[in-house]
């Protein structure tokens, strides 16, 4: 019988560890192919059209800002046999770039950075959770007459996902995209670590101060300092969420702060009354020997 048992504990032991695995190499698939996903908006259907190729480089949550490169390429008609414009062009970017980029027939474009505002009254402090939207609004046009655009997004910031969608307000033959930022889910989960991670160190903490104080046993300098290394250990361990949080986020309020104060008032109640019931201890060891 107790065979049988140990069989079946190795056995479910290798199936949980399987199956975490499993659940692990699966998130990691879906945050691959995310960041591998090119958004595509706007004249995606029209064979002579321009593609405007929008990466953006990096997110910056603490300034509300992405940094972007944009670089447009002509399709069908609307390019020479080289690739290039086979016309001048002007592409209009509203809210990115005060002037339109100029697009000179057989030149030879670069790409233009670009710093993009965020906003959707999304905060910094509401990590892991804070959400931020940009607008990305496209006119081209050569002479008088509009081109039809198309905006193709892609993103290599591994800490954020994006997630655009056609801009229902958009004017006339503008192309306009709204596009949504939030923690990517590597971020998002390692955070949520984290913060269950803080909680349940406070946990094993308090639950060594209680058994230290409710037995009486006075100075237990192991559990004494047990609980002194969770509570510095936990400042470079909250310091150690990606994007870098500042103080007062909601990881503080929902773990940090709750963490630390356990830990040290356990630190505390441990030491005061364990130095009491201490210093009873040895009155009552010296009362009851009676060469003393």
């Amino acid at each position: 019988m107790t065979r049988y048992r140990k069989t079946f504990a190795a056995t479910a032991a290798i199936l949980v560890v399987a199956v975490a695995l499993a659940i692990s190499l699966q998130l990691y698939a879906v945050q691959k192919n995310h960041g591998q996903t090119v958004h595509m908006i706007g004249d995606i259907d029209t064979p002579d059209r321009i593609d405007l190729d929008v990466t953006i480089i990096q997110i910056d949550a603490v300034m509300q800002e992405m940094s972007v490169q944009v670089l447009p390429t002509p399709r069908g008609a609307l390019a020479d046999e080289f690739g290039r414009f086979r016309v001048d062009t002007a592409i209009e970017l509203y809210g990115l770039k005060p002037q339109p980029i100029q697009a000179k027939a057989g030149e030879l474009l670069s790409a233009s950075e670009l710093r993009i505002a965020m906003g959707g009254n999304g905060m910094i402090t509401d990590y892991p959770f804070d959400r931020y939207t940009a607008d990305i609004d496209v006119l081209a046009t050569s002479g008088a007459a509009t081109v039809p655009i198309s905006i193709n997004l892609y993103s290599l910031d591994t800490f954020f996902k994006v997630a655009p969608k056609v801009n229902d307000e958009q004017r006339g033959d503008v192309v306009g995209s709204v596009v949504t930022v939030a923690r990517s889910t590597a971020s998002l989960t390692f955070a949520l670590f984290v913060i269950v991670l803080m909680l349940g160190l406070a946990l094993a903490a308090a639950t060594a101060a209680f058994y230290v104080l409710s037995g009486r046993r006075g100075l237990i300098w192991p559990a004494n300092t047990l609980m002194a290394a969770v509570l510095f250990a936990m400042i470079p361990l909250r310091n150690a969420v990606p994007g870098g949080p500042p103080i007062g986020s909601v990881i503080d309020f929902g773990s940090f702060f709750i963490a630390e104060t356990v830990v040290a008032l356990s630190l505390i109640c441990t030491v005061l009354i364990g130095y009491r019931h201490e210093i009873g201890n040895e009155r009552a060891a010296a009362s009851s020997d009676p060469a003393l």
